[in-house]
């Protein structure tokens, strides 16, 4: 508890010190209006994050706690869900388990140089946080992908079979007109911190995040989805955790952090290979390197997105 209130007491400080940056005082959001610019959201706890021109606060109540997952919306009808952090991605990315072969950190890529990477960790350190699809990505119009519920009663497909190397420029085509918010391809290190937050926040335990995520994962184990089904996404409320849902299980997630010229999937998922997976065997936290140019029918990604 200590070490959560400390977090937080940084990121009030960093919030102060960034609209000192603006110059004064950013407007205000409202839960259900659109903001015309970029503002800052104000909880009923005192907690604040920042929300891009043309997204809106969810008007449902229960969405619309930071330390609970707060949702906002995109004006493409997508969902995101702020992460409030003052855990750089590169601090937290030694939280994650590994492939059995692949048990050190020095294994991996070292993306901390890259321009891309540089960007979306200034942003995550100025603003406290950036905000992770609530969904797995779904296939929109003109090859962009979307965050929303896919079921049997909703339109839409999960993005799948497809190579993660072009994955980086669909992200980033994302609301390319906005210049209050960058999309992008999140690396492992933010997932990282996604699943550190939910550690810290009470709503996962580290067991269920990094030694079995069965309880709430779809997996061909997990007491909830009967059958573990992978083309939604959203669908059962067990497999939700602080609003954000199918992080362990459904459909494995590529990420953007590599192990050599492999690039690595998280999440862990209800098939592999045509086989059924065990939340005890792939976990939530854990790494699994694949070739980059496998098309495979089972592995999807998500959006992330930070401030500019």
């Amino acid at each position: 508890m200590k070490k959560w209130f400390g977090r937080w007491m940084t990121l009030t400080l960093a919030i102060g010190m960034c609209m000192c940056a603006f110059g004064g005082e950013l407007p205000q959001a409202v839960p259900g209006e659109a903001c015309e610019d970029l503002s800052l959201y104000t909880d009923a706890q005192g907690d604040t994050a920042y929300i891009p021109a043309q997204f809106s606060v969810s008007d449902q109540e229960d969405e619309q706690t930071i330390r609970s997952g707060l949702v906002v919306i995109g004006p493409d009808a997508s969902e995101y869900v702020w992460i409030p952090t003052t855990v750089t991605a590169l601090e937290a990315r030694e939280f994650g388990s590994y492939f059995s072969g692949f048990g050190s950190i020095d294994d991996y890529y070292d993306e901390t140089d890259l321009p891309e990477y540089q960007a979306m960790e200034e942003s995550t350190k100025q603003y406290g946080g950036f905000y992770i699809g609530r969904y797995e990505a779904g296939r929109g119009e003109d090859v962009t992908p979307v965050t929303r519920r896919i079921a049997e009663d909703t339109p839409g497909r999960i993005w799948v079979q497809f190579a993660p190397q072009d994955t980086m420029n669909v992200c980033q085509r994302l609301y390319a007109g906005n210049e209050t918010v960058e999309g992008f391809f999140p690396w492992g290190s933010n997932w990282d911190t996604v699943l550190q937050w939910l550690v810290d926040s009470g709503a996962k335990t580290q067991e269920e995040v990094i030694s079995d995520s069965s309880q709430w994962g779809n997996y061909s184990d997990d007491p909830f989805s009967e059958g573990a089904r992978s083309s939604y996404t959203g669908v059962w409320e067990e497999a939700s955790a602080n609003n954000i849902y199918d992080l362990a299980g459904n459909n494995w997630e590529w990420t953007q952090e590599r192990c050599g010229s492999e690039y690595v999937m998280r999440g862990g998922g209800c098939t592999l290979m045509g086989g059924g997976c065990s939340g005890r065997q792939f976990p939530a936290a854990l790494r699994d390197p694949l070739p980059g140019n496998d098309h495979h029918p089972n592995v999807t990604f998500r959006v992330g997105l930070y401030i500019e």
